[in-house]
């Protein structure tokens, strides 16, 4: 039976599909508290607001602390893979978005704009660790990492963006399919999903497309597509402006984000380190832990200078 096949006969998980996902992330926040992780809560900008911290490692630097940004439909236990290898640089706190993980939502409210979630952020830096620290964002969580550096470059003492969103490009036409798949995301439109997101689609995941669905039929993903609009995207002209140190890590497969993603921020980041992961997708930090960790902790020990931008490639 070919592979193609015996997705089909799967139904793609049967009963078991809409718990798989679940169950997996149960696993992966016991194994981070197993491994030292504390599990946190507090109010920040008015939202119930969850994070996991892992101290920083011997030899790591106290006043440079990592925050974990994830994207959208995700949660802060997308960084299980990570977190250790970069608590050797300082401090790391992995954040839920709020209306994600086990963060709660705005009041009166199912879903949190982009410049709630940079609030949020902007509370934690301040109030939790009274430090700027360096901002590590997936997807949307690159999007909301480059809006604090923008309204608060105090904050920030450098990004690394791994596969962000928020280009503008040609306004909202340019992200008129990603709408038109994360909103109606019957079986087929996860499949689409799957191929998108991932350089290799892992198999076990053709068990798991009807909780895959559940994750982004929630209103936190729903309501914030809707509402979202084009004054929240960046431009060319604001990216310029950046002050901070920044470094971007790209799959070379994701097609998850809009064509022209990668080049307009390619472009339009003067001095960014750049790094281009062959055979990746739109999660760089599940499917390439270790180069994201190699990269973040090279760009930290350069104490977030701005080299001359270039591409590398790694197999």
């Amino acid at each position: 039976m070919s592979e193609q096949a015996l997705r089909r006969q799967l139904d793609l998980g049967g009963p078991f599909s809409p718990v798989l996902i679940p169950l997996v992330l149960g696993l992966r926040r016991k194994m981070l508290l197993r491994a030292g992780a504390v599990s946190v809560e507090r109010r920040l900008a008015g939202i119930r607001t969850h994070w996991y911290h892992v101290p920083g490692r011997r030899g790591s630097d106290p006043e440079l602390p990592v925050v974990l940004i994830h994207g959208i439909a995700d949660s802060a236990l997308t960084w299980a893979f990570t977190m250790r290898g970069m608590a050797r640089i300082g401090p790391v706190y992995a954040l839920d978005l709020p209306g994600f993980g086990l963060s709660g939502f705005p009041p009166g409210r199912r879903y949190t704009t982009i410049a709630e979630h940079t609030r949020v952020l902007a509370a934690l830096l301040r109030e939790v660790l009274g430090r700027p620290a360096l901002l590590v964002g997936n997807s949307m969580g690159g999007w909301i990492s480059l809006r604090l550096a923008q309204l608060h470059p105090e904050l920030a003492r450098g990004l690394v963006l791994l596969d962000p969103g928020g280009a503008l490009l040609n306004g909202r036409a340019s992200w008129q399919p990603f709408v038109e798949v994360v909103t109606a995301p019957d079986l087929r439109a996860v499949r689409r999903i799957y191929r998108q997101m991932y350089g290799h689609v892992p198999l076990p995941l053709y068990f798991s497309q009807r909780a895959f669905q559940s994750l982004f039929l929630r209103d936190p993903v729903q309501q914030f597509v809707a509402v979202a609009s084009e004054d929240e995207f960046f431009t060319a002209e604001e990216l310029r402006q950046i002050s901070v140190p920044v470094g971007l890590i790209w799959g070379e497969r994701d097609r998850f984000l809009p064509d022209g993603s990668f080049e307009f921020f390619r472009d339009n980041l003067p001095g960014a380190d750049v790094l281009v992961l062959r055979g990746c997708g739109h999660l760089p930090q599940y499917e390439r832990p270790r180069a994201v960790v190699r990269f973040v902790r090279r760009f930290a020990r350069r104490r977030l200078g701005a080299p001359a931008a270039g591409v590398a490639y790694t197999r």
